[in-house]
Parts: structure tokens; sequence; C-alpha cells
């Protein structure tokens, strides 16, 4: 919970911070958050596009593999 309390805190603080921009700011403010939003989705498009696309590819479990990977990076 602690994490979400934060989010809380750092949200409110740019809400209180917004009250504070003129009409113009606040335009520019929206236009940026728009382009981010966008931006997000482009990537999000591309990534699903290509999700699953090695499939096949290895032989063995992915997730096994990146296991064992681990087990020996903790060993050394």
């Amino acid at each position: 919970m602690r994490r979400n309390n934060k989010a809380m805190t750092r949200f409110q603080t740019i809400i209180n911070e917004i009250s504070h921009l003129n009409q113009e700011e606040l335009e520019l403010l929206l236009r940026e958050v728009i382009q981010r939003i966008d931006q997000q989705k482009k990537v999000e498009a591309i990534l699903d596009e290509y999700m699953g696309i090695g499939q096949g590819v290895w032989q063995a479990d992915a997730q096994g593999y990146v296991n064992e990977l681990r087990k020996e990076e903790e060993k050394d």
C-alpha cells in the first residue's frame, strides 16, 4: 500500500501544480500528454505485432532458460 499512497501523493502534487497554470500552459501540457499517450499506444501496437514471433525457434522453454540463467548468476 505504501507505493499506492506515494503514487497518490505524487498525483495530487501534479494536480496542484496544474491548477496554477494559465490557459496557454494548460494547452501545451495537454498536447504533451496526448503526444505521450499516442507514443505509448504506438509502442504497444508494435510489441503486440511481434509478440510470439520467436515461438518455436528454440526447442527449450524460454522461461526455463531464463530461470537457469538466473540460477547461474546467483552462484557467481
